[in-house]
Protein backbone atom coordinates (compact mmCIF):
# COMPACT_ATOMS: atom_id res chain seq x y z
CA UNK A 1 0.00 0.00 0.00
CA UNK A 2 2.50 2.11 0.97
CA UNK A 3 4.46 1.30 -2.48
CA UNK A 4 0.96 2.78 -4.24
CA UNK A 5 0.40 6.24 -1.93
CA UNK A 6 4.39 6.84 -2.79
CA UNK A 7 3.51 6.36 -7.02
CA UNK A 8 0.57 8.32 -6.47
CA UNK A 9 2.39 10.94 -5.12
CA UNK A 10 5.34 10.90 -7.67
CA UNK A 11 2.69 11.17 -10.65
CA UNK A 12 0.80 14.15 -8.88
CA UNK A 13 3.94 16.24 -8.45
CA UNK A 14 5.36 15.44 -12.51
CA UNK A 15 2.24 16.20 -13.15
CA UNK A 16 1.63 19.23 -11.81
CA UNK A 17 5.64 20.23 -12.65
CA UNK A 18 4.74 19.90 -16.39
CA UNK A 19 1.01 21.04 -16.91
CA UNK A 20 2.05 24.77 -15.46
CA UNK A 21 2.26 27.97 -17.06
CA UNK A 22 5.88 28.02 -16.89
CA UNK A 23 6.09 24.93 -18.50
CA UNK A 24 3.99 25.89 -21.90
CA UNK A 25 6.45 26.80 -24.85
CA UNK A 26 7.60 30.26 -25.29
CA UNK A 27 8.88 32.33 -27.79
CA UNK A 28 12.43 33.51 -27.66
CA UNK A 29 12.82 37.16 -27.24
CA UNK A 30 13.24 38.70 -30.42
CA UNK A 31 16.88 40.40 -30.59
CA UNK A 32 16.84 44.00 -31.49
CA UNK A 33 17.33 44.56 -34.71
CA UNK A 34 20.46 46.53 -35.06
CA UNK A 35 22.02 48.22 -38.49
CA UNK A 36 24.05 46.46 -40.87
CA UNK A 37 26.69 48.31 -42.82
CA UNK A 38 27.45 48.51 -46.63
CA UNK A 39 30.72 50.00 -47.78
CA UNK A 40 30.19 50.06 -51.73
CA UNK A 41 27.96 51.23 -54.10
CA UNK A 42 27.54 48.18 -55.71
CA UNK A 43 25.45 46.99 -52.16
CA UNK A 44 22.89 49.94 -52.92
CA UNK A 45 19.40 48.19 -53.48
CA UNK A 46 18.26 48.48 -57.86
CA UNK A 47 14.96 50.07 -56.45
CA UNK A 48 17.18 52.55 -54.14
CA UNK A 49 19.22 53.47 -57.17
CA UNK A 50 16.20 53.50 -59.74
CA UNK A 51 14.43 56.52 -57.59
CA UNK A 52 17.45 58.35 -57.38
CA UNK A 53 18.04 58.28 -61.26
CA UNK A 54 14.40 58.84 -61.61
CA UNK A 55 14.55 62.26 -58.93
CA UNK A 56 18.11 62.91 -61.25
CA UNK A 57 16.59 62.75 -64.39
CA UNK A 58 18.22 59.73 -65.52
CA UNK A 59 21.66 60.30 -64.74
CA UNK A 60 23.06 59.29 -61.09
CA UNK A 61 26.44 58.17 -60.75
CA UNK A 62 28.31 57.77 -57.19
CA UNK A 63 31.40 56.91 -56.26
CA UNK A 64 32.38 54.44 -53.54
CA UNK A 65 33.91 55.93 -50.34
CA UNK A 66 37.57 55.50 -51.41
CA UNK A 67 37.56 56.68 -54.54
CA UNK A 68 37.65 60.20 -55.75
CA UNK A 69 34.86 62.33 -57.38
CA UNK A 70 34.17 65.85 -57.85
CA UNK A 71 34.14 67.42 -54.94
CA UNK A 72 34.01 71.16 -55.76
CA UNK A 73 32.88 73.35 -59.16
CA UNK A 74 36.12 72.32 -60.76
CA UNK A 75 34.50 69.31 -63.13
CA UNK A 76 36.37 66.20 -64.09
CA UNK A 77 33.63 64.60 -66.74
CA UNK A 78 35.59 61.02 -65.86
CA UNK A 79 34.36 61.64 -61.81
CA UNK A 80 30.55 61.31 -60.33
CA UNK A 81 29.50 64.45 -58.50
CA UNK A 82 28.84 62.14 -55.48
CA UNK A 83 30.24 59.94 -53.20
CA UNK A 84 28.95 57.03 -50.78
CA UNK A 85 29.41 57.76 -47.32
CA UNK A 86 27.09 55.84 -45.41
CA UNK A 87 24.75 52.91 -46.14
CA UNK A 88 22.84 50.83 -43.93
CA UNK A 89 19.81 48.47 -43.75
CA UNK A 90 18.00 47.17 -40.30
CA UNK A 91 14.94 45.04 -41.32
CA UNK A 92 13.69 46.47 -44.51
CA UNK A 93 14.46 50.05 -43.81
CA UNK A 94 17.46 51.55 -45.14
CA UNK A 95 19.68 55.01 -44.87
CA UNK A 96 22.30 56.25 -47.64
CA UNK A 97 24.14 59.16 -47.48
CA UNK A 98 26.51 61.06 -49.77
CA UNK A 99 28.39 63.95 -50.30
CA UNK A 100 27.37 66.11 -53.54
CA UNK A 101 29.98 68.18 -54.82
CA UNK A 102 30.03 71.17 -56.99
CA UNK A 103 29.55 74.81 -56.03
CA UNK A 104 29.19 73.80 -52.27
CA UNK A 105 29.64 70.45 -50.68
CA UNK A 106 26.93 69.03 -49.18
CA UNK A 107 25.63 65.68 -47.60
CA UNK A 108 22.26 64.11 -48.94
CA UNK A 109 20.28 61.83 -46.70
CA UNK A 110 18.03 59.38 -48.44
CA UNK A 111 15.56 56.86 -46.30
CA UNK A 112 13.49 53.90 -47.28
CA UNK A 113 11.94 50.93 -46.87
CA UNK A 114 11.97 47.74 -49.60
CA UNK A 115 9.67 45.16 -49.24
CA UNK A 116 8.84 42.18 -51.73
CA UNK A 117 10.53 44.15 -54.43
CA UNK A 118 8.61 47.75 -54.00
CA UNK A 119 10.08 50.55 -51.91
CA UNK A 120 8.05 52.52 -49.68
CA UNK A 121 8.38 55.39 -47.73
CA UNK A 122 10.97 56.87 -49.53
CA UNK A 123 12.47 60.87 -48.07
CA UNK A 124 15.36 62.78 -48.89
CA UNK A 125 16.88 65.75 -47.87
CA UNK A 126 19.89 67.85 -48.11
CA UNK A 127 22.39 69.31 -45.65
CA UNK A 128 25.56 70.87 -44.25
CA UNK A 129 25.49 69.15 -41.07
CA UNK A 130 27.87 66.29 -41.46
CA UNK A 131 25.95 62.74 -41.38
CA UNK A 132 28.21 60.45 -41.42
CA UNK A 133 26.59 58.08 -39.38
CA UNK A 134 23.56 56.53 -37.85
CA UNK A 135 24.35 58.08 -34.56
CA UNK A 136 24.34 61.83 -36.05
CA UNK A 137 21.44 60.62 -38.38
CA UNK A 138 19.44 59.83 -35.42
CA UNK A 139 20.24 62.74 -33.38
CA UNK A 140 19.26 65.52 -36.30
CA UNK A 141 15.87 63.48 -36.97
CA UNK A 142 15.21 63.83 -33.46
CA UNK A 143 15.83 67.33 -32.82
CA UNK A 144 13.75 67.81 -36.02
CA UNK A 145 17.34 69.36 -38.18
CA UNK A 146 17.15 66.71 -40.57
CA UNK A 147 13.38 66.35 -42.15
CA UNK A 148 13.65 64.10 -45.08
CA UNK A 149 10.75 65.01 -47.85
CA UNK A 150 8.50 62.30 -48.43
CA UNK A 151 8.35 61.71 -52.22
CA UNK A 152 6.18 58.50 -53.94
CA UNK A 153 8.14 57.20 -57.31
CA UNK A 154 6.58 56.63 -60.05
CA UNK A 155 6.09 53.32 -60.94
CA UNK A 156 8.88 51.57 -58.91
CA UNK A 157 9.05 47.99 -58.36
CA UNK A 158 10.78 44.69 -59.70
Amino acid sequence: MLRIHFFIVILLLTSSRCSGPENKPTQPPKEKETWVYYHTKDSVPELLFDVLRQIHHGRFEIANPDEEYNATDVINDSLPIRKLVLLARKGDQWRMTYLEGGFGKKYVYTECKIRSDSIFDFGITQTLLRIDNNDSIDKYLSEKKLIPKKITPINISR
